[in-house]
């Protein structure tokens, strides 16, 4: 009996565990079975939410967003499916008896994932029909409160709108800001993202409250009380209305406070809303808090927010700002005689909506009168004059209000500029150093350099300044740039505008006794012949007229003057005037063409002369008597041929020194400055020069620390390309022994180097930096050297810690760019940042680096190598590491390399270590011209000198010939 209960038991206990192990088996396997009949569930169900929310949509609800989510996603799947049973179903008879065993398992895999699919599906959607709604009845006050009247949408939104959503979505996300000019549109995007919130019911309370820069913190705290429903006992105390408000709040789950329009930094706290310090809970730690502030000051949002997602909105693209304008005047943008007009109107305006808008309205329906008369306003920089203009200029002049003085000076000074678009950063700084009683402390070019570009900071922050297009350069939007005119010529400082009679224009100006007057780029064929202006203190002028002349006695009224910029014009002889500018500090010849410019030498307390761009052959022996002289500009003088001896060491004074391009040419028979003269001035900080012979160098050519330099030694640089680095060294020396004190100092700081044929030179880092491994350095580029074998084999040093990019070139006897006497710790910084290798004609490399190095490459985007001969491998050699012993190997994934290119390597083999091909590693495409399977063969071979992965390789060209 005993034995029978026992056999039970077990046979009970074995039949469960089989129950146990093969029902999910049976689970899985019926999901093929019930392939059609999933499918189909899941369409009912389908089809009975899309009716629910149809419904929904008809009683004005706003669907939750998790119902939205589902639906697109049966959407997709929908059409997925849909195209796989189509193909199922087409199949003929034929077709299916020719069915392999293989492409029944596919077939049968891919019912599996389908059906398995629509199961899952199906359990959701169900489980959201149990619901009693698939919406909410929004408030209908808060939507009002966030309606946007004549809201016009913009595809150039988009994404912004499209990352603050995701962001208000995100939990972890407790503070967002949006900052913008004035007038671009940021009060109208927060409307759009709060409606939006409201419809996805993120939040259980949205509430909201317009700053402004001159805040009312008392009726702000009413207004949010308001939108709560709050009786606020005391009304006339902000302590007691802040408190009750942050109780009212505490009490609520998911809090959006959204703040339109602030100027300065708040104390949250203080106006009833619990928020601080970057906390992502409300005091009591309990639901979600977010803030979302939008102001016209990036600067502002960083100081009122702790780690916060910061995004910018910026103005319209031009199809779109055309479509904004011609929508509101109508018929009228159709019409001949206004479509030009319209065109060019919409130019001026910049893309900023307030502009665009407030001009269309004015215009709507109007006669082209004035249509001609308001675009004659907007050439003359006066957009005021438009109907409506006043008062949305008068709300971006909040922006230059509220700065300090110097910052509204700097604007002034950018409004003299030509149109805005493009604003030299160092005229702004050389204007500023001769304008130092209108700056404080301003005593040196490097202390008016740094207090330029914190000003310009400033400017940038309420996107009064822009970045320009390159590093030089900044720039003004267009409706901003008129700002600056407007307000300028308010302060005396006249941009004399493109009229009918320019010169009677700065006559008239002159008149007024003004403090700046420019004339940029104007149709003038004539100056007056003086101007009477003994309170002038600066006068720009530029043009592309060579035929204008400056009268003889044309300066005789300006004896004030500190800073004269003169672009454009051709001076046989410099006006007797000039000499009457005793106060004259800064003096800028731009783009001219000089014969004699001895008299410049009597403008005793010049600190600035700059002769950039100019045709002039000789610098005088009278331009030695300027020994104020702090700077001294002659970049791209090609055309000078003479320098007095002993002009240059008498400038004692001279910090910045500007010879790039310029003084290049040997001239027979005549007496000339030399390169010994620069040891004499030791106030140099600043040095462009390009020396065409090397033989021409002294030992100690520079005896001082520069801070910035361009220097290019030998005859085959080129000046002219874009430099990322303040500090900048190109050698063609022919021979080592020019290596002298001078330019071994200046390679310890160099942060950008060039070499050509050293001649004599084996081992960069060990010759050239005393093996101390070049510890500033970013980008190396070495070529055309016939004796350098190695770029670095030096023991027990860091090297290259900060280089960023590696360029060799035709260097015939190089066997290694990193020696094996290397040896690196774990904490060895050496080419940790390279991201940039380039290798081309190098014939006897058998590899770039030694596998030991390949953990320090980690950071690598872009890989090159053209024309080695006999390459063997990438990364990896012979060496004593036991890494890869008994099969042991670490694996470095290059997550970063994004384009790999090997081209004409017929030597390139299999060498010690794994590769996965780049394809499976998530790249977006490889390309191989001349041999695609066998270059893609090398991916899976031990190509690279320790298992390695590059994962995003997209481009691989070229082949392995």
């Amino acid at each position: 009996m005993a034995e029978e209960l026992g056999g039970a038991a077990v046979s009970g206990i074995a039949s469960k565990v089989v129950e146990l192990l093969f029902d999910p088996i049976r689970e899985e396997i019926s999901y093929v079975c019930k392939y059609q009949s999933n499918v189909k569930e899941l369409k009912n169900v389908g089809e009975r939410v899309e009716q629910a929310v149809k419904h929904a949509d008809r009683q004005g609800d706003d669907i939750f967003s998790d119902v939205q989510e589902w639906l697109t996603k049966f959407d997709e799947w929908t059409k997925r499916v849909g195209n796989a049973v189509v193909e199922d179903e087409g199949e003929d008879e034929a077709n299916k008896k020719r069915c392999t065993f293989k492409d029944l398992c596919s077939k049968m895999m891919t019912r599996y994932r389908l059906s398995k699919e629509a199961a899952k599906a199906a359990r959701e959607g169900n489980i959201i029909l149990q619901r009693q709604n698939v919406g909410h009845r929004p408030d209908p006050e808060t939507m009002e409160r966030f309606s946007v009247r004549g809201y016009v949408h913009f595809p150039s939104r988009n994404p912004v709108f499209q990352k603050m959503m995701e962001s208000l979505r995100d939990s972890n996300v407790n503070m967002i800001g949006l900052y913008g000019m004035g007038g671009v549109g940021k009060t109208t995007l927060v409307k759009v993202v709060a409606r939006q919130v409201v419809k996805e019911d993120l939040f259980d309370v949205v509430v909201d409250a317009e700053v402004t820069h001159t805040p009312d913190w008392k009726e702000i705290c009413g207004r949010i009380a308001d939108q709560l429903g709050l009786e606020i006992v005391r009304p006339d105390s902000l302590v007691e209305k802040a408190n009750q408000l942050r109780q009212a709040l505490k009490k609520k789950k998911r809090v959006l406070v959204i703040l339109d329009d602030i100027w300065t930094q708040i104390n949250l706290d203080d106006i009833g809303i619990p928020f601080w310090d970057g906390e992502k809970q409300s005091v009591d730690n309990q639901g979600r808090w977010t803030l979302l502030l939008a102001s016209r000051d990036q600067h502002v949002l960083r100081i009122n927010m702790s780690n916060p997602r910061i995004f910018s909105i910026s103005t319209l693209a031009d199809g779109e700002a055309k479509s904004l304008f011609e929508k509101i005047v109508g018929d009228s943008a159709k019409e001949s005689d206004c479509r030009a007009i319209g065109v060019e109107i919409v130019g001026k305006c910049g893309g900023l909506p307030i502009a665009v808008s407030t001009i269309a309205n004015a215009l709507k329906g109007q006669s082209t009168h004035v249509w001609k008369d308001a675009i004659n306003w907007l050439r003359k920089s006066n957009p005021r004059k438009i109907k409506g203009m006043d008062a949305d200029l008068s709300s971006i002049e909040l922006s230059y209000k509220v700065l300090e003085p110097e910052a509204q000076f700097l604007f002034q000074l950018c409004g003299l500029l030509n149109d805005g678009s493009r604003l030299p950063i160092d005229d702004l700084i050389r204007y500023v150093f001769a304008l130092d009683n209108l700056f404080t402390g301003i005593d040196t070019l490097e202390v008016a350099r740094n207090r330029v570009y914190t000003l310009m900071d400033h400017l940038k922050g309420p996107c009064l300044l822009l970045n320009g297009d390159t590093e030089d350069h900044v720039k003004m939007h267009q409706i901003i740039h008129a700002l600056a005119v407007l307000i300028a010529s308010d302060k005396l400082l006249f941009n004399i505008q493109n009229v009918a009679d320019v010169k009677e224009e700065v006559e008239k100006a002159a008149r007024k006794n003004p403090t700046a007057i420019s004339i940029p780029f104007r149709d003038i064929s004539e100056l007056p012949d003086s101007l009477q202006c003994t309170r002038l203190k600066l006068f720009l002028l530029f043009t592309e007229d060579s035929s204008l002349q400056i009268p003889n006695q044309f300066f005789d009224g300006m004896t004030e003057l500190l800073v004269l910029h003169l672009t454009g014009i051709h001076f046989p002889s410099l006006p007797l005037s000039l000499g009457s500018l005793i106060n004259l500090r800064t003096l800028s010849f731009d783009c001219c063409h000089l014969e004699d410019v001895a008299r410049v030498g009597d403008l005793a307390k010049l600190e600035i002369l700059s002769f950039r761009n100019s045709h002039i052959e000789q610098l005088p022996e009278q331009i030695g008597n300027l020994t104020r002289l702090k700077l001294l500009d002659l970049s791209n003088c090609s055309k000078l041929k003479v320098i007095e001896p002993e002009v240059m060491s008498r400038l004692s004074r001279l910090n910045e020194l500007y010879m790039g391009n310029s003084f290049t040419r040997k001239v027979e028979g005549q007496s000339n400055a030399s390169v010994v003269e620069l040891k004499q001035l030791s106030s140099l900080t600043i040095l462009d020069m390009h020396i065409p012979d090397a033989q021409l160098l002294l030992e100690d050519l520079i005896s001082v620390d520069l801070e910035r330099y361009r220097i290019f030694i030998g005859d085959v640089w080129n000046w002219s390309g874009k430099y990322e680095c303040s500090r900048t060294l190109k050698l063609k020396l022919d021979n080592s022994i020019y290596l002298g004190y001078g330019i071994k100092k200046l390679l310890k700081t160099t942060e950008d180097l060039y070499l050509d044929n050293l001649n004599g030179i084996q081992n960069i880092v060990q010759e050239l930096d005393n093996g101390e491994g070049f510890p500033r350095l970013k980008h190396l580029h070495v070529q055309n050297d016939p004796k350098i074998l190695c770029i670095a084999n030096s023991e027990g040093r860091v090297i290259f810690p900060l280089l960023q990019s590696l360029f060799l070139c035709n260097l015939i006897l190089l066997e290694k760019v990193c020696g094996s006497q290397v040896q690196l710790t774990e904490d060895n910084q050496s080419f940790t940042n390279l991201r940039i290798i380039n290798i081309e004609q190098c014939h006897r490399l058998k590899h770039l680096f030694p596998s030991f190095m390949a953990k320090n490459l980690l950071q690598l985007e872009e890989l090159e190598v053209t024309d080695c001969k006999i390459l063997r491998m990438i990364v990896g050699e012979e060496t004593n590491n036991h890494d890869h012993e008994n099969g042991s190997m670490r694996v470095l994934n290059f997550n970063h390399l994004h384009s790999l290119a090997l081209r004409r390597l017929p030597q390139l083999t299999s060498s010690g270590f794994y590769l996965e091909t780049p394809t499976t590693g998530g790249s977006e495409e490889i390309t191989a011209e001349d041999d695609p399977q066998n270059l893609l063969a090398f991916f899976n071979k031990k190509l690279f000198g320790c298992a390695g992965c590059f994962s995003r390789a997209e481009e691989v060209g070229n082949g392995l010939n």
